[in-house]
């Protein structure tokens, strides 16, 4: 017996040590090519200057870009898990949508130049989401909000936390059903005593929040029938991460949205699909205006 319980945490301890190698390896691969300066200096090939505002939360700051005139209507953009505020990069770039609106975005807590320590609840993510909403925005202005995968749950809270700064609600492939954002095996996993001394601290901070969020979006249930903010929901049914049975799901609780589902969209829309996000931008703010 003793034996079989010794070759199981060899086997177990080798399974860790494997799936904590890969994943540094790929995240370190994928820094090498996204990271802050790489970002500013492909934004820079395309005439595109972010400006960078520091927002104060507490003893904390909150990282934030924005581009273009103040004056003119804006956008927040809430990215994912892991992410940074440059995941959108691809949709700065177009020089019609710059034309129209200043755009935002930041860096959620745990990520990039925020110092705002990882938060797995919801409900303090929208507080730091509403802060620099509150930052960009005049007394009585409200604006487009987009939010992309874990993005999208931060944005649920919003609107069920903050809906006055927002005009409308941009879900793109947005993680928002308790059923499918269970923690799996491999964040149960990552969130033992090895991987949490050898792991990134972006994954670490990653995995943090999607410990607690099948929980968080369970307590959100009874609110979402509320929310009258307009809504558009995008989601592709090759969508790997997110399930695009989440879009019926959502549609049980809030039934006053404008759904998109494609046949061949999947999961990275902001890299893969960036004109998708371009044209909806446009269109909800003439529908809204």
């Amino acid at each position: 017996m003793r034996r079989k319980i010794k070759s199981v945490f060899i086997i177990l301890s080798i399974a860790i040590v494997i799936f904590a190698s890969a994943t540094i390896f790929l995240l370190r691969k994928v820094q090498s090519t996204f990271n802050h300066q790489n970002a500013i200096d492909d934004l820079l090939t395309h005439n595109v200057a972010p400006k960078t505002e520091f927002v104060s939360f507490g003893n904390y700051f909150i990282h934030t870009k924005y581009i273009g005139d103040l004056s003119l209507p804006k956008v927040l953009f809430i990215h994912g898990s892991p992410g940074y505020w440059f995941d959108f990069k691809k949709v700065f770039v177009d020089a019609e949508l710059r034309k129209q609106f200043c755009l935002i975005s930041f860096d959620r807590p745990g990520y990039g130049k925020t110092s705002v320590p990882a938060m797995g609840i919801l409900a303090n993510q929208a507080r730091v989401a509403a802060t620099v909403l509150e930052h960009y925005t005049q007394k009585h202005e409200n604006i487009i909000v987009l939010g992309h995968s874990f993005g999208g749950a931060v944005l649920e809270q919003v609107l069920i936390d903050y809906p006055d700064k927002i005009k409308h609600a941009i879900y793109v492939a947005p993680c928002l059903s308790p059923k499918y954002q269970e923690a799996k095996w491999y964040n149960v996993l990552a969130a033992g005593g090895i991987p949490q001394r050898i792991l990134p601290h972006e994954l670490k901070n990653s995995n943090k929040e999607m410990m607690d969020l099948s929980e968080c979006l369970i307590k959100n249930e009874p609110h979402i029938s509320a929310i009258d903010v307009p809504t558009t929901y995008i989601q592709g049914k090759k969508d790997v991460l997110v399930p695009s049975q989440t879009l019926d799901y959502y549609q049980n609780y809030h039934r006053n949205i404008n759904s998109i589902l494609l046949d061949d969209l999947d999961h990275f829309v902001p890299w893969s699909r960036p004109d998708l996000i371009i044209e909806t931008i446009k269109n909800v703010n003439q529908i809204t205006n």
